[in-house]
């Protein structure tokens, strides 16, 4: 028995360890190339735009191995690559395809995450801000690809066995999540749902430089945020 249990081990690392190293490997090469991609959107903004108008920023930075930004104005697009490997829960369409039931290795993904932030959340570090998940963007061994996400990025690019990645592509997916940063707003809440507050809280406040915000909150005072995660 306890031989065929460690078999049982070798087979199933060789199997499950190696194919997520696999993975990995091909994840690193799509982040590398987004990355890329980010870096040179942000040299033709400075180019096409900043240029003329210097008062709008527009830069690109790596933070490290796993997360790059764009920051233009006031927003910032973040992407960022999870260094683990994921698969579909029980009863995902993703497991019902054809292109995953000839092999179901291929139902296993990584994941890169693109957000967005307010330039000003990051620079005042207010750890109190929201950002939006723009899209997550899930990619198997072969560099097949789904993205889920806001507006058009929920479903241009959602079939696992046709989508495969190109520079092409990765421009679509960026320049799309650049513009729903633009077109979202920060909205300014009612005058009554923020008129109150404790001193505590507007000393708190004023040590966290600023009012917690975030685009969808407009911005709150802390003890609303907490009601609101409740």
């Amino acid at each position: 028995m306890l031989e065929e249990n460690y078999k049982e081990i070798l087979t199933k690392l060789e199997r499950k360890a190696s194919l997520k190293q696999a993975i990995y490997r091909s994840s690193s090469e799509v982040f590398g190339q987004m990355k890329t991609a980010l870096s040179k959107i942000a040299a033709k903004l400075y180019q096409d735009y900043t240029i003329k108008d210097p008062s709008v920023e527009v830069s690109y930075k790596e933070i490290n191995q796993f997360e790059s930004h764009l920051k233009f104005s006031g927003d910032v697009l973040m992407i960022s690559m999870h260094s683990n490997i994921f698969n579909f829960s029980d009863g995902h369409s993703i497991l019902q395809s054809q292109y995953v039931k000839a092999n179901e290795d291929l139902s296993y993904c990584s994941v890169i995450y693109v957000h967005n932030f307010l330039a000003d959340s990051i620079k005042y570090n207010r750890l109190s801000d929201e950002g939006t998940l723009i899209a997550r963007i899930l990619i198997n061994k072969e560099k097949h690809f789904i993205v889920e996400g806001e507006g058009a990025l929920g479903f241009l690019y959602d079939d696992l066995a046709t989508n495969i990645v190109t520079e092409e592509i990765l421009n679509d997916i960026l320049e799309r999540a650049i513009l729903i940063c633009i077109n979202t707003d920060l909205l300014l809440p009612t005058f009554a749902q923020v008129k109150d507050v404790t001193l505590h809280q507007k000393q708190s406040i004023v040590a966290a430089s600023g009012y917690p915000t975030g685009k969808r909150l407009g911005y709150l005072f802390n003890s609303e945020i907490q009601n609101n995660t409740l």
